[in-house]
This record gives C-alpha cells, structure tokens and sequence, in this order.
C-alpha cells in the first residue's frame, strides 16, 4: 500500500531578493522534485513553494530544504515549512481586518524554527499603535500600518534588527494566494 502524501508549503527566507541569491522559479522548483517531493509548484520569485510529501516531520522536512537548497544553490538556505493545516490555521488567526484595509500596508512575518512570534516581538520596538497594528499567532505575526506612515512605523526598522534574521515576510496578496494554491497541490 502506498502512503498518501501530505500537503506542505515551503517560505524561503533571502531569496530574489535585491539582487542576492537569485534562484530561477523553474530551478527552485526541479531542486524540490530532486528531493523527493511531488506536486510541487512555485509562485512568484520571492521563495514560495507547495509540494506534497510522505515524510509528515516538519523538522524533517526543513532540514531537508535546507540542506537541498544550500548544495544546489550555494548558498545558506533558511526556511519556513508548514503543513496545510497549520498555514491554514496561521491564516485564520489574523485579526479581522488584516489584508482587507487598501488604506494600510498588510505583511505577515513567518518566524523560523527555533523562536516563536512572541520571542521575536520581544526583541523590536513596541509598534506605533497610533499608526500600526502588530498581533502574533501561531508561527506568524500580523503587522498593518497606514500607507500615509509606512516609514514612521516601527516594524521598518526590523530589518537592522538581528531577530530579522530568523523570519520571512509575505504581504497579504502573497498570504491569501498561497491558501488558494494549497488547494491545488
């Protein structure tokens, strides 16, 4: 009997990115179908990959694309790997208006293994909450900011922060087309 295969998403952290580390979607995608995974498709260049597999250990699996990404590539890879349910589940916990306001900014920030949301919130600024809204769930936390205040807010330092090192950010548009996607796979 053949064991069915699971549903993961894979959020690959500095990847197409100012011109660093630039991987092909066609080239990500045959590195992941080398691993051994199937189904697998990429969307947009920014480093986010479906595929199915039968290995169900997230840890696991991270190592694995990892490892696969930094021999192929050359470089050191950092991932986010989440089962369906969890990304589902992650998803879900946004606060109610996330993504639905066009008069803010709206960016998820997945955290890598090893800290969590609120570890990492911990570690920055406090948000503007005159011009920011910051909430953590599980895996993620959910930042919005006013468009008229993007480079007041205090999430747009993080990238100067250590702890930036240990997330992968997504927008809203990228978040709701990945939970459409998974559908696909």
């Amino acid at each position: 009997m053949v064991k069915s295969q699971s549903r993961f998403l894979a959020l690959l952290r500095g990847i197409n990115v100012g011109g660093k580390n630039i991987i092909p979607k066609e080239d990500l995608r045959q590195c992941f179908e080398d691993l051994g995974f199937t189904n697998v498709r990429t969307y947009i260049q920014s480093g986010n990959v479906l595929f199915r597999s039968q290995e169900t250990a997230i840890k696991k699996l991270t190592a694995a694309v990892e490892n696969g990404l930094s021999q192929q590539f050359a470089y050191e890879a950092r991932a986010v790997v989440l089962s369906r349910r969890k990304y589902l589940s992650a998803v879900e916990a946004a606060p109610h208006n996330w993504g639905k306001d066009d008069g803010q900014r709206h960016n998820a920030l997945f955290t890598l293994q090893g800290i969590t949301p609120r570890q990492a919130l911990a570690k920055l600024s406090p948000p503007k909450t005159e011009i920011e809204t910051v909430t953590a769930g599980p895996g993620v936390i959910f930042w919005s900011v006013s468009k008229q205040h993007v480079t007041k807010a205090s999430l747009m330092k993080l990238v100067q922060e250590p702890v930036y090192q240990q997330m992968t950010i997504r927008n809203h548009n990228t978040v709701f087309k990945l939970r459409q996607l998974f559908e696909t796979i």
